[in-house]
């Protein structure tokens, strides 16, 4: 099983193709594979003969696992369960498999958490009819239950006590949702995040009547002409790529040989999906028209919902925007994306009454929220980088 990309663990063999007993070519397309983010053709990895496909399509691998075996013509190919059985952790020859030395088998385990069976004493006291039935209904073994004193039956009131005494079995969940796939590796990721960043996170509200009236005039017309929505990410990712590169701290990553700035600024644009949530790249975000921008948007959040995203769409950004603002959301805390140094929370627009040169106007506002790595941008930076961004999405155009 290959690794595609830094936070895979696993993957799922969907489709071979070439059958066993073809011959492949080095380079060549060998099998499709699903992943926790992306799907992808994988080529083959030596030119010879597919003698033994071990993984069956479906089934998920780690990283490493065997998938099939590649050799030459008249080459013996063991069979495909014996490889299965050889490849897999803790198998039966393998130390800490289910079978011990000598052909003992290891004694079953308690789950954790449960009470050990109990055990019925031999010769238990006799019980009244009252007790048993009072037993049956509160699901105790009447055999258990000691009498109040040696030699006396047991009585209800001895039913009642033991069962009282004993300790209340957990109540299992309503549902339970698994914890896999996207919404395993965004968990991880984010915890490791927060675990090796000093993060901070700076709020303002900024009125946006610029931006609000930007889209006005252009959407009806790009709508047209595009074929696509044009919406308020796409004009944010076009105004902060550009103000990017006045504040080239927060386009950076901390490298093992210091803090690395990129020339081009690759914007991440979070995307919200059944099962987590995925960050496709638009590349070269600071110099595409918003066209351009626009375009590569739509198409990129298409391929996340359909789970068709190649690798190298999702990968190599320099900064995030995460918009919840069409969620209701008005502020919010986002977490940073490494290793990149910063990412921007846009909250909802929301129409307020402001003082405006000594009187009231209602203009439109909206939250962004900056969280950055402390280690690389002081706050005062970070804070100048919002307000500027603030003053741009009061003014409109982008020069």
């Amino acid at each position: 099983m290959p690794k595609l990309g830094m936070a895979m663990k696993q993957g799922v063999v969907t489709k071979w193709l070439k059958a066993e007993g073809e011959a492949v070519q080095e380079g060549a397309d060998l099998f499709e594979l699903s992943t926790e983010k992306i799907s992808a053709v994988v080529p083959a990895p030596a030119s010879g003969l597919l003698g033994r496909v071990v993984a069956e399509p479906g089934t998920e691998l780690p990283v490493g696992a065997l998938l099939a075996l590649i050799g030459e013509t008249g080459d013996a190919f063991p069979p495909r369960e014996e490889l299965a059985a050889a490849d897999r952790p803790g198998g039966p020859d393998r130390p800490g498999g289910p079978d011990r030395p000598g052909g003992q088998q290891a004694p079953p385990r308690t789950p954790p958490g449960a009470a050990p069976a109990a055990v019925a004493p031999a010769g238990a006291a006799p019980a009244s009819p009252a007790a048993r039935r009072r037993a049956r209904e509160l699901g105790v073994d009447v055999a258990m239950v000691p009498p109040s004193a040696p030699g006396k039956r047991v009585t209800t009131e001895d039913v009642e006590a033991f069962a009282a005494a004993q300790p209340a079995a957990a109540t299992p969940p309503a549902s339970l949702l698994p914890f896999a796939g996207i919404r395993k590796v965004v968990a991880e990721r984010l915890s490791d995040s927060l675990r090796t960043m000093a993060q901070v996170t700076i709020a303002h509200e900024a009125e946006v009547s610029g931006l609000a009236a930007r889209r006005d005039a252009l959407a009806a017309g790009f709508e047209a002409a595009a074929g696509i929505r044009l919406t308020y990410t796409d004009l944010l990712v076009e105004v902060v790529a550009r103000l990017l590169r006045e504040h080239p701290l927060l386009n950076s990553s901390l490298t093992e040989q210091g803090i690395a700035t990129s020339e081009a600024v690759h914007m991440g644009v979070a995307v919200a999906l059944e099962d987590g949530l995925i960050v496709p790249v638009i590349r070269d975000a600071d110099s595409r028209p918003l066209g351009e921008i626009a375009r590569a948007r739509a198409g990129l959040v298409a391929k996340a919902q359909a789970g068709t995203l190649a690798l190298d769409e999702i990968e190599g950004g320099t900064f995030t925007i995460s918009n919840l603002g069409a969620f209701g959301a008005d502020a919010f805390t986002p977490i940073v994306n490494p290793p990149q140094c910063a990412i921007l929370g846009v909250g909802r627009m929301l129409d307020k009454p402001l003082a405006v040169d000594g009187r009231v106007e209602i203009r439109p506002t909206m939250w962004l929220s900056l969280t950055f790595d402390h280690r690389i941008v002081d706050g005062a930076p970070a804070a100048r980088f919002l307000q500027a961004l603030a003053e741009r999405l009061a003014a409109g155009p982008v020069g």
